[in-house]
C-alpha cells in the first residue's frame, strides 16, 4: 500500500509539473525566411519590420536605401513616416530623407487632439532623424497620463511604456506594469494574451521586460505567467507577414531572456524504437530553441516509463546522454524494453520541470497459418477445415450457401513466437463483380487466438444479397507494429438463398447486366357523379342563404338605425370581404393563399368591430 501511495503521489507531481513545460519552440529559421522575403517588398512598413527583425537575428541586411526611396508611403501619414525614418536609421540611409519628412511628425506634436498612438509615431520618427530630445519630461508624462485617463486600453499603455523608454521615465512603467499584467486574458487555462492580439501582447511584454531590466528590478511576471505567455506565442507561430514575424520574434526573445526562462521538452525526430534502433532523441531548449544556460547534462532524466496497456513501470530514474556537439539534444536509450512492443508514457525532467511524452516500441508480428472452415450454421455436421500458410492463398474456391457459415481462426505472434494481441484485426469480404464489401472484427479468445464466424445468411444484408464470388482478406495492425499485415486468404462463392440477386455468376444461372426498368402507373380517377346530382346538391347548400335573402326582401330591411360612421362602414366591408374570400377559396385559392389574405382582413374586422361596439354602447348610455 505504501508503494502504491508513493506511485500515486509521483504521478500527481508529474502531471502538475508537465503543465509548466512547453512542447515546442519558435522556428527562427522560418521567421528569418519571412523577413528576408519582406526586404523585397515595395511597402515601406514591410521593409521596416523585415530590417528590424533581421537585425535582431543578427542576420545580414542587404542595401535597401534605393528600395526605401522607391517604396510606397504617404508623407502626410505619421505611421508611414515612422516606418521610413526608422528603417533609414537602421540601415544608415538617412540621406534619402528630405526636409519635408520632418513636417508631419512636428505637426502631430503641435496638435491638441493628437492620440497616444500618433504621439508615439511622431516622437520616434523625430528620434530616428536625430531630433528626438525631450527637455520637459514631467510635462510630457503628465500629458500622456491625461490621455490615458480618457482611453486606458492595453495598447495605449504599451505606447506610453514605449515612450517612457525614450523619455527616461521607466520608473513610471514599473509602477504600473503589474496592474496592466492583471488585465491579460486567459484562454483554455493555458495561454495569456492582451486584448488586441499579438501586436498589443508583444508591445506590452517587450516594453515591460526592458523597463525592469534597465532598472535592475525583478520582473513581476510569475513563472506560470511566463509559460502562459509563451504558450500564446507558440499558438501564433504560423504568422506569414514581416510585421507578424517581427512581433512574434521580439516577444519570444524577450520571454526567452527572462530568468528563469520557460523550458521546452519534446521528442526530436522519431517517437519510436525498433529491434534495430534503441535510442530516442529529446530536445531540451528555451522558447526559441537555444540551450538552457543553467542546465547541467546530468539533470536531464527519464523519471519513469509506464506501459500504457497495463500500467506496468518499465524504467525509473534513467539519465539521458547529451549528444556530442549538440547542446540541446539528449539521447534516451530504451534497449531494456525494446523486446516488449507497445506504447509507453515517459516522464522526462530537466531543470526541475517534467513533461510526459509517448514513445512507441515497435515490434514485428507474424501469422504462420490460418484455418478456414465451412460448416452448417446449426452445427449438425463438422466443418471442413483447410489450413493455409502465410502468405499463400486457398488452392480452390470455397462454396457456402445461406444455411452455412465460414469460420477463420489464426494466432498473431511476435518475433519470439509468443502469442500477442493487436489493436486492429479485421476480415474483409469483398465482391469481385462490384464494389460491395463488408468488414468484420476478429475477436481473440482466452488463448489469444483470433476467430471470425461469417454466417452466410446473416451477412447477406451487408452485401446487398448479391450472390457471387467474394475475396477473404485479413488485416492486422497496431500503432506499435512495424510490419502491418494484409493477407488475401482466398475466394468464397456465396449463395444467399432464393431472395438473393445473382451478380457476375453466369454459371449459376444468374443475370448479368442492368435490371429491368421499373414502371409506375398511377391509379385511374374515380367516376364523377352526374351533373344534375351536383346541381341539386349545390342548390341544397345554398338554400339557407336564399331563404335569408327572401326574408329580408319580405320584411324590408330598415337602415334607419344604421350608424353611418367610418368604423361601421369599415367593419361591414371587412366582414363582407372575409365572406367573399371564402367563396374565392372554393373557386381558385389555396389554403395558404387564403390565410395570407385573411389575416389582415381579420385584424381590420376585429379593430373596427371593437370600435363600433364601443360607439353603440356610448350612444345607448346617452339616450338613457
Amino acid at each position: 500500500m505504501q508503494s502504491l501511495g508513493l506511485s500515486f503521489l509521483l504521478i500527481l507531481s508529474v502531471l502538475a509539473l508537465s503543465n509548466a513545460t512547453l512542447q515546442s519552440t519558435i522556428d527562427l529559421s522560418r521567421l528569418q525566411t519571412i523577413l528576408q522575403n519582406g526586404i523585397k517588398s515595395k511597402d515601406v512598413g514591410s521593409i521596416y519590420f523585415a530590417v528590424k527583425g533581421l537585425k535582431q537575428l543578427k542576420a545580414t541586411v542587404p542595401d535597401v536605401c534605393q528600395d526605401l526611396k522607391n517604396s510606397k508611403y504617404d508623407i502626410n501619414n505619421v505611421e508611414h513616416v515612422f516606418y521610413l525614418t526608422n528603417a533609414a536609421a537602421l540601415t544608415n540611409c538617412q540621406n534619402i530623407l528630405t526636409p519635408d519628412t520632418l513636417r508631419t511628425p512636428t505637426q502631430v506634436l503641435d496638435k491638441k487632439d493628437a492620440t497616444i498612438r500618433e504621439l508615439y509615431y511622431a516622437v520616434y520618427s523625430l528620434k530616428a532623424m536625430g531630433k528626438g530630445s525631450v527637455y520637459d519630461k514631467e510635462d510630457a508624462l503628465k500629458n500622456l497620463i491625461q490621455l490615458l485617463k480618457k482611453d486606458d486600453t492595453p495598447v495605449n499603455y504599451g505606447y506610453v511604456f514605449a515612450l517612457c523608454e525614450h523619455m527616461g521615465c521607466g520608473a513610471w512603467t514599473t509602477s504600473h506594469a503589474e496592474g496592466v499584467l492583471l488585465a491579460a486574458d486567459e484562454s483554455d487555462s493555458s495561454a495569456l494574451h492582451f486584448d488586441g492580439g499579438l501586436p498589443v501582447t508583444s508591445l506590452l511584454l517587450t516594453t515591460i521586460i526592458r523597463a525592469y531590466k534597465e532598472l535592475k528590478k525583478p520582473l513581476p511576471l510569475t513563472e506560470d505567467q511566463r509559460y502562459k505567455f509563451a504558450e500564446y506565442l507558440l499558438s501564433r507561430r504560423s504568422v506569414n507577414t514581416p510585421r507578424g514575424a517581427w512581433l512574434l520574434l521580439d516577444a519570444a526573445l524577450a520571454i526567452a531572456d527572462t530568468d528563469p526562462t520557460p523550458i521546452s521538452i519534446s521528442v526530436k525526430g522519431k517517437k519510436y524504437v525498433t529491434a534495430d534502433s534503441d535510442n530516442v532523441e529529446v530536445s531540451v531548449t528555451d522558447l526559441i530553441g537555444r540551450p538552457l544556460r543553467s542546465l547541467k547534462p546530468e539533470e536531464v532524466i527519464a523519471q519513469s516509463g509506464t506501459r500504457l496497456a497495463d500500467d506496468v513501470v518499465v524504467l525509473s530514474k534513467q539519465p539521458l546522454t547529451q549528444k556530442p556537439k549538440e547542446q540541446t539534444t539528449f539521447v534516451l536509450n530504451l534497449s531494456k524494453i525494446k523486446a516488449q512492443y507497445g506504447l509507453y508514457k515517459i516522464a522526462l525532467s530537466a531543470g526541475g520541470k517534467t513533461a510526459n511524452v509517448n514513445i512507441a516500441v515497435l515490434g514485428e508480428i507474424q501469422v504462420t497459418n490460418i484455418e478456414v472452415g465451412v460448416g452448417d450454421v446449426d452445427g449438425t455436421t463438422s466443418p471442413k477445415v483447410t489450413t493455409v500458410a502465410y502468405p499463400n492463398k486457398l488452392g480452390e474456391r470455397l462454396q457456402a450457401d445461406h444455411l452455412q457459415k465460414v469460420s477463420l481462426k489464426f494466432t498473431v505472434r511476435d518475433k519470439w513466437n509468443k502469442p500477442v494481441l493487436v489493436q486492429q484485426a479485421f476480415v474483409r469480404v469483398g465482391s469481385l463483380a462490384s464494389d460491395d464489401e463488408a468488414i468484420f472484427v476478429a475477436e481473440p479468445d482466452n488463448t489469444k487466438a483470433y476467430k471470425v464466424e461469417l454466417n452466410v445468411g446473416a451477412i447477406g444484408k451487408h452485401l446487398n444479397q448479391a450472390s457471387g464470388t467474394y475475396t477473404l482478406t485479413v488485416y492486422l495492425g497496431d500503432s506499435a507494429v512495424s510490419n502491418p499485415i494484409s493477407w488475401l486468404v482466398g475466394e468464397v462463392a456465396f449463395n444467399f438463398g432464393k431472395d438473393a440477386v445473382a451478380v457476375g455468376d453466369t454459371k449459376a444461372g444468374g443475370r448479368a447486366g442492368p435490371l429491368p426498368e421499373i414502371a409506375h402507373e398511377f391509379r385511374s380517377a374515380e367516376a364523377r357523379p352526374a351533373r344534375a346530382l351536383s346541381d341539386v346538391f349545390a342548390a341544397a347548400c345554398a338554400a339557407p342563404l336564399l331563404l335569408l335573402l327572401l326574408l329580408w326582401a319580405r320584411l324590408r330591411v330598415n337602415l334607419g338605425y344604421f350608424p353611418f360612421t367610418p368604423s361601421a362602414l369599415v367593419f361591414h366591408l371587412a366582414l363582407g370581404a372575409s365572406l367573399s374570400l371564402y367563396g374565392v377559396l372554393w373557386l381558385k385559392l389555396t389554403m395558404f393563399e387564403t390565410m395570407r389574405y385573411l389575416l389582415p382582413l381579420g385584424a381590420l374586422t376585429f379593430l373596427s368591430g371593437h370600435r363600433l361596439l364601443r360607439r353603440l354602447v356610448q350612444d345607448k348610455s346617452h339616450s338613457r
